[in-house]
């Protein structure tokens, strides 16, 4: 498992580190919610019977609903405050989540993955515009703050939630509600103070109003919506796959996910400041470059090697790679539609996610049919066609630029 303000020059070049901060510690545990429901699959698997296809459908409905509610509260969000989403989705993604592991049939347990997703989708445009706006005049690497606070979330489902099912089964990730309320109790707290900061942003981006390029911006999605494809399709089956390749069991399997979650939040902090310093698309193509070697090597030692090790130093490796690339796409994202910061977020983070969500039931159904080795050969292929389309991302338009047409993107992308 975000929205970048006008030019922060426009509205205060200062970093305001507390509300990053907080934005931070809310994505974190906002995200949690996707980071726990790859965790249960083994145990979800065992204890309630489920193929690795109907687990995988799980995964589906937690996004499903992100394909129309991002780009809805994203639209909304550019046209008025909503700040008070942000802790209302933290409250609701968890209790979808603690529903999952409640749930005795498959029915419920989809309502939860759903009511999950709804809520982790509608925190994602409304908290990432705020974080823009505290970033200052760094978006880059303020942004990629941001976005480690998601990856960490990722990072710390499995080991949050591993203890709780050992200890009280799979009704034990109810405890997640504890930190969610707290933390929504410090959201609501602050919220005056985010209608400030909107309200000031907001008159300085009439102020500037930039160029919209749609049609650059849907060279970027397609790129997000394959590398959303290879990441989310890692963090559902890399645990199982760890656990059949090298014979362990599903503490194994969760701590390989630990690590390649973790060294994703490494990789986002070392691309956001790297694109603070050089052209955003080259960080996004060496990303993509790195991940299908390191996924094409997972399959290798997986099919070959088997050793427990070695499978999750390539674990690390993988996800630092794809990390590089995360916070530097919602960033270039949003200067492609810097008159429609929200829609921007919504369909980056909804609609081209959402994408490789749909995807996570034929994943599940490649690892029941062929084995979870072909899993991670299928990322590979993802990660080069990402790779391929980067190539086509052109610069973001500046104020006063004329939009070009599609067939001009090649070119001025050099």
């Amino acid at each position: 498992m975000s929205a970048v303000a006008p030019p922060a020059a426009a509205f205060g070049a200062q970093t305001d580190r507390a509300g990053l901060r907080l934005l931070t510690a809310a994505h974190l545990v906002n995200d949690l919610n996707q980071g726990v429901l790859p965790a249960m699959i083994p145990w979800l698997v065992a204890h309630r019977h489920l193929s690795l296809a109907a687990a995988a459908t799980l995964v589906l409905a937690a996004n499903l609903l992100g394909s129309v509610v991002q780009p809805l509260f994203g639209y909304l969000s550019d046209k008025k405050s909503t700040a008070w989403v942000i802790p209302a989705a933290l409250l609701v993604a968890t209790g979808g989540t603690a529903l999952i592991g409640l749930a005795p049939t498959l029915p419920l347990m989809l309502l939860g993955a759903m009511l999950s997703g709804f809520g982790v989708a509608a925190f994602h445009p409304e908290a990432s515009r705020f974080s823009s706006y505290f970033a200052g005049a760094k978006r880059a690497s303020g942004m990629s703050t941001f976005t480690v606070g998601g990856y960490l979330g990722f990072a710390a489902g499995p080991v949050a939630a591993t203890p709780l099912i050992l200890a009280f089964g799979l009704p034990g990730v109810a405890w997640l509600l504890v930190p969610a309320v707290v933390t929504a109790a410090y959201l609501v707290r602050d919220l005056p103070r985010f209608n400030e900061v909107r309200r000031t942003a907001h008159r300085a981006h009439r102020e500037r109003a930039g160029t919209d390029d749609w049609r650059g911006f849907s060279l970027m999605a397609a790129v997000v919506a394959l590398r959303s494809t290879a990441f989310l399709a890692a963090v559902s089956f890399t645990p199982v796959f760890v656990m059949q390749a090298a014979g362990v069991g599903p503490g194994y399997g969760s701590f390989a996910l630990f690590a390649l979650l973790l060294a994703g939040a490494i990789g986002t902090m070392t691309g956001g400041r790297l694109a603070d310093r050089i052209d955003r698309r080259r960080v996004i193509s060496l990303s993509l470059a790195l991940t299908t070697l390191a996924a094409a090597a997972l399959a290798i030692a997986g099919t070959w090697l088997h050793a427990y090790g070695l499978l999750v130093v390539l674990a690390l490796v993988f996800g630092f790679s794809l990390g590089l690339s995360a916070g530097v796409l919602v960033t270039l994202g949003q200067e492609f539609l810097p008159k429609h910061i929200g829609i921007a977020s919504g369909v980056t983070l909804g609609l081209a996610n959402t994408i490789g969500g749909l995807a996570a039931p034929a994943f599940g159904k490649i690892g029941d049919d062929f084995g979870t080795v072909m899993i991670y050969a299928t990322i590979a292929i993802f990660a080069a066609l990402g790779l391929g389309m980067s190539f086509a991302v052109r610069k973001p338009l500046r104020a006063g630029d004329p939009v070009l047409a599609l067939d001009d993107a090649p070119s001025a992308a050099r």
